[in-house]
């Protein structure tokens, strides 16, 4: 019987624990891995592990039913294809309609996820794409749009000239489809649709129509198919005599064709964006190692993997793969290279592995936290991302606020509400303005550069909400408790436990108790709670309720303040 040996096969042949266990993939196994996994007992009890978190379903990677699981393995392949691999921003275009899709939300880091948590840029383009609210149809198209090849037609710009104008008129039922699809990858003909559009959205803006169409009821899923009718076959459209009194009304209405020119706008900035200037590079770490990361960031400090970061968006440096040729280009910003189909793409890995059993065998298998629950990295990262915020603070129940704190970094000011006082700091004026809530006097002082910085400071990264801002940075023993019973809807609580010291030296417990919204992961309430050496039970301290409001929102309070 074999016994494991760390640097034996057994640790290479981790990534095919996955294939070894289903029959139409276990023909990929090399033959003299097949016979150490039959032989070893190492082995053997690794694939029962996974086996065992395969049939369980608790898994994020591992849903109800096989369709959905085969779609999520499918799409999760596609994801570690770019294991060891540069991914840039004209690679993520690929992924964006299909991170966009709730029922493939990923939620362990992978090859393109990390990339999107660094490059601001991409993060952005998946928020606007997700505002959209498309279908899932609509978003596949979508995705094939970004995938398609440019810069060779098979139909030129003068014989698709008719379906410009069939598409201007949301009347292409006798386009053919190969058409479309030009006249939405064309540049030159997607200007000259636009332009159109504009000219007769103009003309209309000078008539005064009676308005029997509830714009209001128009959405963006209503119009997209004539915004973007790439991959739509209108020979099989049976929908399209549904669709008459919508376009009927659209036709006629300068509101709903603006609607159109914007969503126009949103879509192909996006498809034609150029690079950012951030690659990212993902790797395994091999077993019993930390993740590491190629800067102070420690997002991934819980996974077994390393991140590298490079950013050429200021500076200019070549870039190696590991075991690979130089990758040209990356060093200064690129023009959009020809984008792939998905079905077109080849792991830089051997190409049997699957996605599930990368995953699952060098995450789970290395004792990673589970893909659902949330770590405290997370909310601060999200925490950082945010443009406005009110934070309100109480002692020991909502009934006693002690003080509201207003964030703007859109308007770069901050607001202190206490029982006596309200405070602005605007960093634009370099001005601190008080106002005496019971005389209601008001008066201004200038800040020097110094002071300034300090009031910035208290704007950005957590805005003083955690305690810590990663385990790393809790006291040895810290406990994080994920999955806190609630009946909150959309949310989730975690506890963080840590003990200190106090100046007799007694011993303090804390607790820092967080509800986060299920899907943006932000605070939404935070409770400070102590329990000191003769106490039995947790006392609540303060509570910390957080809000994130409007631009508006926050001009209407520093108006009403007399501000």
């Amino acid at each position: 019987m074999i016994s494991f040996d760390p640097n034996s096969m057994c640790e290479q042949i981790k990534a095919y624990y996955y294939e070894y266990l289903f029959g139409e993939t276990k023909e990929c196994v090399p033959t003299q891995m097949l016979g150490h996994i039959d032989r070893c007992s190492f082995c053997q009890a690794e694939v029962g592990r996974l086996k065992g978190i395969l049939a369980d379903g608790k898994e994020n990677v591992v849903r109800s039913t096989r369709d959905t699981t085969t779609v999520l393995t499918t799409n999760l392949r596609f994801h570690f294809a770019y294991l060891g691999a540069f991914v840039d921003c004209n690679t993520l275009k690929l992924f964006l309609p299909g991170l966009a899709i709730p029922a493939l939300e990923v939620s362990v880091p992978t090859p393109i996820t990390v990339h999107l948590d660094k490059c601001k840029q991409c993060a952005k383009d998946l928020e606007t794409v997700r505002q959209l609210k498309l279908t899932n149809e609509q978003l596949s198209r979508l995705g094939q749009l970004f995938a398609e090849k440019r810069g060779k037609y098979n139909i030129s710009c003068r014989q698709a000239h008719p379906a410009v104008l069939a598409v201007l008129s949301m009347d292409f039922r006798e386009t053919k489809k190969e058409v479309l699809k030009h006249v939405c990858t064309c540049p030159y003909c997607r200007k000259l649709l636009y332009q159109y559009r504009e000219a007769f959205r103009s003309e209309h803006l000078s008539k005064k129509r009676k308005q029997e169409f509830p714009c209001n009821e128009v959405s963006v899923t209503d119009i997209f198919d004539y915004v973007v009718p790439y991959g739509l076959d209108p020979a099989n459209d049976q929908y399209a005599k549904f669709r008459e009194s919508l376009t009927l009304h659209v036709m006629n209405c300068p509101r709903c064709l603006d609607k159109m020119q914007k969503l126009h706008d949103t879509v192909y900035s996006i498809l034609e964006r150029h690079e950012s200037g951030i690659a990212t590079c993902y790797n395994i770490c091999d077993s019993g190692r930390d993740s590491t990361v190629s800067s102070s960031d420690d997002l991934y400090e819980d996974w077994p993997i390393e991140v590298q970061v490079f950013d050429n968006s200021t500076e200019t440096e070549t870039i190696k793969t590991r075991d690979a040729s130089p990758v040209e280009g990356i060093a200064v910003p690129l023009e959009p290279e020809p984008k792939r189909k998905l079905s077109f793409l080849r792991p830089f890995i051997k190409p049997a592995v699957a996605a599930a059993a990368v995953i699952l065998a060098a995450l789970f298998l290395f004792n990673a936290p589970t893909a659902k629950a949330v770590n405290l990295r997370q909310i601060s990262k999200a925490l950082e991302m945010i443009k406005n915020v009110c934070i309100t603070t109480f002692y020991q129940e909502e009934s006693n606020k002690t003080q509201e704190i207003w964030v703007s970094q859109v308007l770069n000011i901050k607001i202190l509400k206490t029982k006596a006082e309200c405070v602005l700091w605007d960093i634009k004026a370099k001005s601190q303005t008080t106002r005496d809530l019971n005389t209601g006097s008001i008066a201004t002082i200038s800040l020097n550069t110094d002071v300034l910085l300090k009031i910035k400071e208290t704007m950005e990264g957590s805005l003083g909400l955690l305690r810590f801002n990663s385990m790393r940075e809790a006291p040895e023993g810290a406990k994080w408790l994920p999955d806190i019973e609630t009946t909150i809807h959309n949310t989730e609580v975690y506890d963080l436990i840590w003990t200190e010291k106090s100046l007799i030296g007694s011993i303090i417990h804390r607790k820092w108790r967080v509800y986060t919204d299920t899907e943006t992961k932000l605070p939404k309430r935070i409770e400070w709670l102590l329990k000191l050496p003769d106490e039995k039970e947790y006392k609540l301290e303060t509570i910390t309720t957080v809000s994130y409001p409007t631009t508006v929102k926050v001009k209407a309070v520093i108006k009403e303040a007399g501000f």
